[in-house]
C-alpha cells in the first residue's frame, strides 16, 4: 500500500471533532491533545501552491490559539525526500520530537494470544472504561479523548485485569481493510511480564475475527523497547512521519 493510502485510512481511526479540508490536506484540532490530532495531515494536492497552502495551515491553527503543525509522512530513512518537507525546512518550521514509524502486519504474521497467568484476564468492550481511562491517562484524559478514542467507524478496548487492578490496556479500531493498534499501556509495576505482547496479540486476534486484512501501529523512534517488542511480534516498517512546527511556536 502507498504511504498516502496508509496514512488515510489511520486517519479515519482517530478522527479529531473539528475537520476541514484543504484540496487532499486534512485539517485536524482537538482542544491540542494528541499531534495527530492537531495538525494538518499533507498528503495529496493541496489545491494551492505549496506557500499558499502553508500560509492557509498557519492561519487555520493560529486562529484557534493552537500551534500550526504539519505531520509530514516520509519513506523510512528519507525525511528530506519530501518536497514539503524541504519546502518547511526552508521557511523555518521545526522539527517536533516524537518522529515515529509506522509499522505493518497481517494477521497470519502474527501470533496467538499467550495464556495468561491466573488470576489475570482479559476483557474487551466496544467503549473504554474508568478502570482502562484511569491507566491510559493517570492524570484523568480531556473530555475530547473519549471522543478520538471513539472515534473510528469501529473500535475494541482490551485490558487485562490482575486480583481486580487493570494492568495493562490497548485500543484496536477499524476502517476499510485496515485496523489499527493505539494506547498500549502497562502499569509500570506489572511490566517486563509480557502483557505488553498479550495486549497486542489479543488486539491483532480480534481484528482478524472482523476480517481485517492488514493492522498498522505507530512506534516513537526513541522507543527501543516498543519496537524490539513489534519487530519480535513480527511487524516490519513500511514508512515513517514526524511534525514540523511553525516557526513563531519554537
Amino acid at each position: 500500500m502507498e504511504i498516502q493510502d496508509l496514512e488515510k485510512a489511520a486517519a479515519l481511526g482517530w478522527r479529531a471533532p473539528r475537520q476541514e479540508r484543504l484540496g487532499d490536506w486534512l485539517l485536524r484540532e482537538a482542544e491540542g491533545f494528541t499531534g495527530r490530532a492537531n495538525s494538518a495531515l499533507a498528503i495529496g494536492d493541496p489545491g494551492l501552491p505549496l506557500p499558499a497552502a502553508v500560509d492557509t495551515v498557519t492561519g487555520w491553527y493560529a486562529s484557534r490559539g493552537l500551534p500550526p503543525m504539519i505531520a509530514v509522512p516520509y519513506p523510512t530513512g528519507r525525511p528530506h525526500g519530501s518536497e514539503l518537507d524541504r519546502h518547511l525546512a526552508a521557511r523555518g518550521w521545526t522539527i517536533r520530537s516524537g518522529a515515529a514509524t509506522v509499522m505493518t502486519a497481517t494477521p497470519a504474521d502474527l501470533p496467538a494470544p499467550p495464556p495468561l497467568e491466573a488470576p489475570a484476564t482479559l476483557r474487551t468492550a466496544p467503549e473504554p472504561d474508568d478502570d482502562w481511562l484511569s491507566l491510559y491517562a493517570p492524570a484523568g484524559p480531556p473530555p475530547v479523548a473519549v471522543h478520538l478514542l471513539t472515534s473510528a467507524p469501529w473500535q475494541t478496548f482490551a485490558r487485562i485485569v490482575h486480583d481486580g487492578t487493570t494492568v495493562a490496556i490497548g485500543r484496536v479500531a477499524g476502517s476499510t481493510h485496515w485496523a489499527g493498534i493505539t494506547a498500549v499501556e502497562v502499569h509500570p509495576a506489572h511490566r517486563r511480564r509480557g502483557l505488553a505482547t498479550a495486549i497486542t496479540a489479543a488486539l491483532s486476534a480480534h481484528a482478524s475475527d472482523r476480517g481485517t486484512k492488514a493492522i498498522y501501529l505507530q512506534v516513537e523512534n526513541d522507543n527501543p523497547n516498543a519496537r524490539a517488542l513489534y519487530d519480535h511480534l513480527g511487524f516490519k516498517p513500511h514508512h515513517a512521519y514526524h511534525y514540523r512546527l511553525a516557526p513563531a511556536t519554537r
